[in-house]
């Protein structure tokens, strides 16, 4: 049996970064990454109340909220969220249609 040459597999990985076949950050990291940094988008006082439930496959971005007053409160302000939370998304490539809140998927435990 022929034992293979690691230059071999140097090789390939640099064919492969030349075809994109690695990405810097995965869609995965990106979007962990945007529902981490909801707090430092939010701020820490409404962050305790809210958090990131879902990106959904039609870029809905879902927020969980923990009860329907925090979520009317979000609901107000919806517009300059929106805005925000846009921005931090294309800096990591991930595109966003629009937000719902959502008091109804809240769970303590999730804290």
């Amino acid at each position: 049996m022929k034992r293979l040459n690691n230059s071999n597999f140097e090789l390939l990985r640099e064919v492969f970064k030349e075809m994109q076949f690695e990405k810097e950050t995965s869609t995965i990291e990106a979007r962990e990454e945007l529902f981490n940094s909801w707090e430092e988008i939010i701020g820490d006082k409404i962050a305790k109340l809210s958090k990131v439930w879902e990106l959904s496959a039609d870029n809905i971005l879902t927020i969980a909220c923990a009860d329907s007053f925090v979520a009317n409160e979000l609901y107000f302000v919806k517009d300059k969220i929106f805005s925000l939370v846009e921005e931090k998304a294309e800096k990591l490539g991930i595109k966003i249609k629009d937000i719902k809140f959502n008091y109804k998927i809240w769970k303590e435990d999730s804290l």
